[in-house]
């Protein structure tokens, strides 16, 4: 009888232990897919209905020449690590206000946006003006 009741007991133990482990495992599935939820722009923009599951990367460069017709402009863009190597690169830009702040030489910061119908600069900043070049005599 006392047998019985350590076998029945150390059931019990397992089946609550097992229990046990379950929940542990997952609540922290539970949390790793909230702490790696999109970035705070990728929801923006998920919130605007631009680009759902476009993914961003941070551009830095210096501005080569600007298309204002087709609102697009070169930029001599520094590597992206894990996206691409430094190039000069033509860029659609989506807010076309920004090509009127920028001239070519200027220091830029940016982000890519690559979704399903391409790619374009989106939160173009101005990092440094370019110098003015110096008069002739």
């Amino acid at each position: 009888m006392a047998k019985e009741n350590a076998v029945s007991h150390s059931g019990g133990l397992q089946r609550g232990m097992r229990a046990t482990i379950l929940s542990v495992v997952a609540l922290v599935c539970i949390g790793m897919f909230t702490a790696c939820g999109p970035s705070r722009s990728a929801q923006q923009a998920a919130a605007k209905g631009d680009d759902k599951g476009a993914k961003r990367y941070v551009l830095t460069g210096r501005v080569v020449s600007i298309d204002k017709p087709t609102q697009s402009m070169n930029v001599d863009g520094d590597a992206i690590p894990g996206f691409m190597a430094a190039m000069t690169m033509s860029y659609q830009v989506q807010d076309a206000s920004a090509l009127d702040k920028l001239s070519p030489g200027d220091q830029i910061k940016a982000e890519i946006v690559v979704g399903n119908e391409g790619a374009y600069l989106d939160n173009i900043a101005l990092i440094q003006k370019a110098a003015s070049p110096k008069p002739t005599k």
